[in-house]
């Protein structure tokens, strides 16, 4: 048998049947508009066989007969629909009618049956089909009563019992519909919640690797730089003094290797720093980051270039711009519909810049400058604020039908041209840059 939640496309997503929703026990007064029907239902059967008294013994009897296989197939049909797959439920509720349609000459109360049929109809068939059905049923109590004569009553009682049944069918779906529609959302919030958990969780803990890293860069690599730079000049300065070449080389050995172990050590702090930085820095320049941003991204055809001599920039300044650059690509990505955009990395002596440009809808950016980062887009305010640290600036240029310009620009130092000294250890001009 098909289950349930098999049929459910075939219903709809907001067009469950109440047994559905009775089963599942989610949706506000489907275990009473059930129950009510129900017992409406046997209420009338009820008064049929009171009202089945007054014929004669074998009228009675078949009234008896039809009035108990009748209920028996709704209330048998009505606990086990839910698992009956939608034929069987179509098969189901024809048999109903056609016993009810028999029944109605015989026992005329049982007309009044129709107020359970067209709840059925409507619940088993949520659509325009449960509307034909119920005008369909109508016209056939109508029409039951031409042989003993139409009366207003006779016409008006079936009419609006349909009207009746259909309004409050519609109410409870629309109210269902609604209270969906608000889950869905509920959903929706508890896990952008969590999202924004794990992103600020995820935030903190690269703002905490960042932190740890320009620490051992200021103080530990800074420091070693240092005395590699001192014990390169003291041995400059020995080297020129007028000694025996015996003790002067014994000093000179101690000190080189004394600079060997620093440059060692060096390289291994620079390694602790470099695992630190953010993942897409780690292993690759700052332009193969930006290919790795952009790499996922699908739909948008993204050209990166590079201008200027590409040299190794201050840690710090490189996590930024790619902060950067993510936070642009990502909004090009999510809100300007764009087909293309072209990112520019480009180095100058003083300053290294970044270029962001679309082709999208763009926007107005005095409207959403002051809006906070984190729910659906990475605010403008976040992108400045990365640049400031670094006493940078970010520029935004757009405008509504003609794309969005990103600019960042960030001060750097002038390069340094490196030198290796005879004996292959860093010389003065590259420890600095070190």
């Amino acid at each position: 048998m098909q289950s349930s939640l098999d049929r459910e496309p075939e219903l709809g997503r907001n067009e469950l049947d109440v047994e559905t929703l009775v089963k599942r026990g989610g949706q506000p007064g489907a275990m009473s508009y059930r129950n009510s029907i129900h017992i409406l239902t046997a209420t009338l059967l009820v008064v049929g066989l009171g009202s089945s008294a007054r014929l004669t013994l074998p009228m009675f009897a078949l009234s008896c007969v039809l009035l108990f296989v009748w209920g028996f197939f709704y209330f048998y049909g009505s606990t086990k629909r839910v698992d009956f797959s939608h034929g069987m439920q179509l098969a189901w509720l024809f048999v109903l009618t056609l016993v009810w349609i028999v029944m109605v000459p015989i026992v005329p109360v049982s007309i009044y049956l129709l107020f359970p049929l067209f709840f059925l109809y409507l619940q088993v068939m949520p659509d325009v089909r449960g509307i034909i059905a119920v005008v369909g049923a109508t016209s056939i109590a109508i029409a039951s009563q031409y042989s003993v004569g139409l009366t207003f009553g006779g016409v008006m009682g079936p009419l609006v019992s349909a009207i009746v049944t259909v309004a409050i069918d519609y109410a409870f779906r629309t109210l269902w519909r609604v209270n969906n529609e608000k889950q869905e959302l509920i959903d929706q919030l508890i896990e952008t919640r969590s999202q924004l958990a794990v992103t600020e969780r995820n935030a903190g803990i690269a703002a905490e690797r960042q932190r740890i890293a320009h620490e051992i860069h200021d103080t530990v690599a800074q420091g070693l730089s240092s005395i590699q730079m001192l014990l390169h000049v003291s041995e400059q300065e020995i080297l020129a003094v007028d000694m025996e070449e015996k003790p002067k080389e014994a000093i000179v050995k101690k000190m080189r290797l004394a600079r060997q172990t620093a440059s060692d050590n060096l390289s291994e702090a620079r390694a602790m720093i470099a695992a630190l930085q953010p993942a897409a820095l780690s292993k690759t320049s700052l332009e193969a980051a930006l290919h790795r941003v952009t790499e996922p991204l699908l739909g948008i055809n993204f050209v990166i270039s590079v201008d200027g001599d590409i040299r190794q920039l201050p840690m710090k300044t490189e996590a930024t711009l790619l902060r950067i650059a993510q936070g642009a690509i990502g909004n090009v990505a999510k809100h300007s519909e764009a087909k293309n955009c072209h990112v520019t990395l480009t180095y100058e002596d003083t300053e290294v810049r970044l270029d962001v440009v679309d082709d999208g809808v763009g926007f107005e950016p005095s409207e959403i400058s002051n809006r906070p980062a984190g729910l659906g887009h990475i605010g403008l305010s976040a992108l400045h604020q990365r640049a400031v640290e670094l006493h940078g600036e970010v520029i935004v240029e757009s405008a509504y039908g003609q794309g969005t310009a990103v600019s960042a620009a960030l001060p750097v130092d002038p390069p340094v041209e490196f030198k290796s000294g005879p004996d292959g250890l860093l010389s003065p001009t590259e420890v600095e840059e070190g």
